[in-house]
């Protein structure tokens, strides 16, 4: 249990929320980062990438790499609900905010180089290596990587802070 404001606020892990909140943020992750071209930034299918990392058959990678970022969305939202959430004060979109902003960063400064260094794609040359802040494809795909942060991080802050929106069974 932690308290915000008057509100005493029951802190069970929820296993079924868990599982929406992770799922529905990584839905609107991949669709923030499918409007990359809007911007001006290449095709970003990090799916493909994540999947890659298992198998060199592109299409079966994008499924795999999918599978991978909903099973990882969980375990983010796991962690937000359990050991980061009642840590912040303010706001859902204030937590939400902090909580994508710290992803994006460890994306950027750790996520993507270690990519660099462990990617067949990249190894066997069919890849651009990002780089530290993306630096390789750009401003604009960092700046995409931000937005899709931050629209996963104020989902599974909204869904944690209002949990009667969805039917969690």
């Amino acid at each position: 249990m932690y308290q915000e404001g008057n509100t005493v606020i029951e802190q069970s892990s929820n296993g079924k929320r868990v599982v929406v909140m992770g799922v529905t943020g990584t839905i609107l992750f991949e669709l923030l980062m499918a409007s990359a071209p809007i911007i001006g930034a290449p095709v970003l299918n990090v799916a493909l990438w994540d999947g890659s990392l298992l198998t060199l058959n592109l299409r079966f990678a994008t499924i795999v790499g999918f599978g991978l970022e909903i099973l990882f969305g969980i375990l983010l939202a796991y962690v937000y609900q359990n050991w980061v959430v009642w840590r912040l004060k303010g706001s859902y979109w204030q937590k939400g905010t902090v909580f994508g902003i710290v992803l994006w960063l460890l994306l950027m400064v750790f996520g993507l180089p270690l990519f660099d260094r462990v990617s067949p794609l990249v190894n066997n040359g069919l890849m651009l290596a990002p780089g530290v802040f993306a630096r390789h494809f750009g401003a604009k795909t960092a700046i995409i990587f931000l937005v899709a942060m931050w629209g996963f991080g104020l989902s599974l802050s909204y869904l944690n802070e209002n949990p009667t929106r969805l039917p969690y069974g």
